[in-house]
């Protein structure tokens, strides 16, 4: 039994050399096969190698994808849950493993400390170790037999060989016997020859309700909401469980909800609810641990001690709850503090950065005050870094003030967390400002690691990353993998939205829009301003119209207000040119969004000139490059995209030097010759 299968085509067997090095380091038996050629037939050695492998690690690759016998694994490994696909080169997958998250390793030298391929290790020991008996020892490594030293000669090797063959003999014949007699047998006696078929493991997931505020005082809620996210945080550190996000569970607060309509929407078996009464320096906090399916309570306990021990009894309830559903809560959390005053602070920023667009500058006076009273607070810092970003939305904060602040947050998370996700994370934000693109996607898949709200917020920011640069069939799968985290957060489902408009796919961003307005609180200005663009994108003016109206009626501001404005002149194509060049020169629509809707609506009426113009000067202010999706991809914009200015311009804002340097063009442009590319 192998802990690893490797699965690789021939042409990369240089690459399958380091993986299979790398694991057997890492104390992982390997099976890999070096004399893999396409056509041959599975032999017995294999196949069974292949079936009972702890983990199969699949090499994507263009000559793997190519592959009948690569596919052929990928797919028997995908059948029996063991499947763990790795992109080592650019390739397109195929179309049955498209939905199915590999990681990428195409940049991977061996460094068996890289943190990339340390996070990509973690996830196929876990996999591994579902499949093994608890005390099962780890295999000696094994290598290929041209490696492998000549084993000793052994003088009963003949007469054990006879013994095999003599007891699989014995068993076949044991095994026609019984099939046999049941022939002739009822069926239930039949049925009850054979042994049972055991039926495959459940997902183990939950959900963390808001605690309830039952303190004299309401403005304590902040608190029970608080310790509700930590709790949260706490079990994603629980390997093989899915914690839903906070938004989703956040979703149910304030409702009495039938638990099991809870469980089916948020798609848990377990949910964990409980409340929470301040007083003085005391704490008392009431949890259960419930099945949904049928409101049975599994486990439940009332801890009451001073305030300063929340921290114990967060960890306390983590860790039954693991218990509980026979799981272990790792070790080893980055960040965290022990001050309850620096505690209690970072609750109530956290709480004002998630409340409303004003709050943003209390949350940042909050957190400011959290990493004052507790300078190694990491968690605290990283927030803080994230709050910086948002406050220079509001108020009247200089981007310069904003990004000097930003840098120092990010210098304090990388000397308190050096080489770690949170670091990693903390750098994404000063590198999505500058031109080296292949540093902040590193940055960024090294943060994907993180657990709880803050990894939730990196992925997603992966995901943007991924459609800014051009790649909108991977932002579709990393934007999948977000919303199954956070089922029912309405701003993470509709950035989907966002890139499968850029991809084509009109009709799956439909069906999704519709969804999203089904929800609590989807029915609003932004998620119906995105069929105007879809709209505007598949040169529909029946379509378009109808979109703008439907969307005027939840007026935002901004965007919504130009579209309705342009509704208005549709029928003057000379107003509708005079009243767009004198908006973007207008202060009050300035900004990302103002100037994608300007944008848009310029390439729509062909006044590609004006186009040209918002694109320079929004590379001008240098805006975060995540922001480059809602600019540059847009269908509409497809003949402005072929002008030489465009072009010019994705080379100034690190587009092109990104696409050589990792071989992976996106689904819009292509390169010509060695200097010079083409868009569609």
């Amino acid at each position: 039994m192998p802990d690893v299968f490797l699965s690789y085509s021939r042409e990369d067997q240089a690459t399958a050399r380091r993986f299979a090095e790398a694991f057997q380091q890492a104390g992982l038996s390997v099976w890999w096969d070096q004399t893999l050629t396409a056509g041959e037939a599975y032999d017995e050695v294999t196949e069974q190698a292949l079936k009972s492998a702890g983990a199969v690690v699949v090499l994507w690759s263009k000559s793997s994808v190519a592959s009948r016998w690569v596919r052929a694994e990928a797919t028997i490994a995908d059948r029996n849950n063991t499947l763990v696909p790795v992109m080592i080169g650019p390739c397109e997958r195929p179309v049955m493993f498209e939905l199915r998250q590999s990681e990428d390793l195409s940049a991977w030298s061996g460094d068996v400390k890289d943190p990339g391929w340390l996070a990509f290790l973690a996830g196929v020991k876990r996999v591994v170790k579902r499949d093994r008996p608890s005390g099962t020892s780890v295999p000696e490594a094994t290598v290929p037999a041209d490696l492998a030293p000549a084993p000793p000669k052994d003088p009963f090797r003949r007469v054990r060989s006879m013994l095999i063959v003599a007891v699989a003999l014995i068993v076949a014949l044991t095994g026609t016997w019984l099939f046999l007699r049941a022939q002739g047998e009822p069926a239930a006696v039949a049925a009850a020859s054979a042994p049972a078929a055991e039926a495959p493991p459940e997902e183990r997931s939950i959900a963390v309700l808001p605690f309830r505020n039952i303190s004299s005082d309401p403005e304590q809620e902040y608190f029970s909401d608080g310790l509700s996210e930590e709790l949260l945080n706490e079990l994603t550190r629980v390997p093989q469980l899915r914690v839903i996000g906070r938004a989703s569970s956040f979703a149910f607060k304030g409702k009495d909800e039938d638990l099991r309509t809870v469980g089916e929407a948020l798609g848990v078996n377990h949910i964990l609810q409980g409340s929470v009464r301040k007083a003085g320096d005391r704490v008392r906090i009431s949890a259960q641990l419930i099945n949904p399916a049928d409101g049975s309570q599994i486990w439940s306990d009332v801890y009451e001690r001073k305030l300063e021990d929340i921290f114990a009894i967060q960890e306390e309830i983590a860790r039954t709850v693991a218990q509980a559903l026979r799981l272990t809560l790792a070790t080893g959390a980055v960040g965290g503090t022990r001050n309850f005053a620096a505690y209690d602070e970072f609750l109530a920023g956290r709480a004002a950065l998630n409340s409303n667009f004003v709050a943003r500058t209390e949350a940042v006076s909050r957190l400011g005050k959290a990493v004052a009273l507790d300078p190694e607070f990491v968690t605290a810092w990283l927030w803080l870094i994230d709050a910086y970003v948002r406050q220079g939305l509001v108020g009247s904060v200089t981007r310069d003030e904003v990004v000097r602040l930003q840098d120092e947050a990010i210098d304090k998370v990388v000397s308190l967390a050096p080489d770690s996700p949170e670091a990693s994370f903390a750098l994404s934000y000063r590198a999505a400002r500058g031109r080296d693109l292949s540093e902040l996607e590193r940055l960024l898949r090294e943060a994907t690691a993180l657990t709880g709200s803050q990894g939730v917020r990196a992925r997603f920011r992966y995901g943007q990353f991924l459609s800014s640069v051009g790649r909108q069939r991977d932002a579709i799968l990393a934007f999948e993998g977000v919303n199954r985290e956070e089922p029912l957060d309405v701003f993470m489902r509709t950035n989907l939205l966002l890139p499968l408009e850029l991809a084509g796919e009109f009709d799956r961003a439909e069906a999704a829009m519709q969804d999203i307005l089904k929800m609590p609180g989807g029915r609003d200005g932004a998620v119906l301003g995105t069929a105007v663009s879809r709209a505007m994108g598949a040169r529909d003016p029946v379509r378009l119209r109808s979109a703008i109206e439907e969307a005027s009626a939840f007026p935002l501001g901004g965007t919504v207000d130009l579209n309705s404005r342009m509704l208005a002149l549709l029928e003057d194509p000379l107003r509708v040119r005079a009243e767009l060049r004198r908006l973007f020169v207008d202060p009050a629509i300035q900004g990302a969004y103002g100037y994608s809707g300007i944008l848009q609506w310029a390439a729509y009426i062909g006044d590609n000139e004006l186009a040209l113009q918002v694109l320079e000067e929004f590379a001008q202010r240098q805006a975060s490059f995540e922001t480059w999706a809602w600019i540059l991809w847009r269908p509409v914009l497809k003949d402005v995209r072929r002008e030489p200015r465009a072009r010019e311009l994705m080379r100034g804002i690190g587009l092109v030097d990104y696409w050589r340097k990792s071989g992976n063009w996106g689904d819009f442009c292509k390169p010509v010759g060695d200097d010079d590319f083409e868009c569609r």
